[in-house]
């Protein structure tokens, strides 16, 4: 059970009475250590939310990862500008698929045997070889 009675309380001594207690109470610096670590910790909670930026200044080329978006060399009989890919990169392809769509820009190529004129030379040139 609990014991709530006065009678069995102890009696705290106070502390007071010992001389080093007494001079411990008494000196001012400890105010002063006090307010200085408690104004430093206070900045420092702040530096801790205050906005955080590192520019680090260098020079060099820009480059994507996806290649619709970065310049590409293409080798072709007709000039053209890439309008859509049709294959990413890491893709696997097989023989005689699209891979990416190349529209012409000068009118003197748009030939509508352009297809059976290459293939003419293309069969002239392996039977060349």
């Amino acid at each position: 059970m609990l014991n709530i009675s006065d009678k069995n309380r102890p009696q705290l001594q106070s502390l007071e009475r010992y001389k080093t207690v007494k001079n411990l109470s008494n000196r001012p610096h400890y105010k002063i250590l006090n307010r200085i670590i408690f104004t430093v910790s206070v900045l420092g909670l702040v530096f801790l939310f205050l906005p955080w930026t590192q520019n680090i200044s260098g020079s060099g080329a820009v480059t994507t990862l996806k290649p619709n978006q970065r310049p590409q060399t293409i080798q072709t009989v007709i000039s053209g500008k890439i309008e859509k890919w049709y294959v990413q990169e890491g893709d696997f392809v097989n023989k005689g698929d699209t891979i990416l769509f190349i529209s012409e820009i000068k009118e003197d190529y748009f030939d509508p045997n352009l297809v059976a004129n290459t293939k003419n030379q293309v069969d002239a040139k392996k039977m060349s070889v």
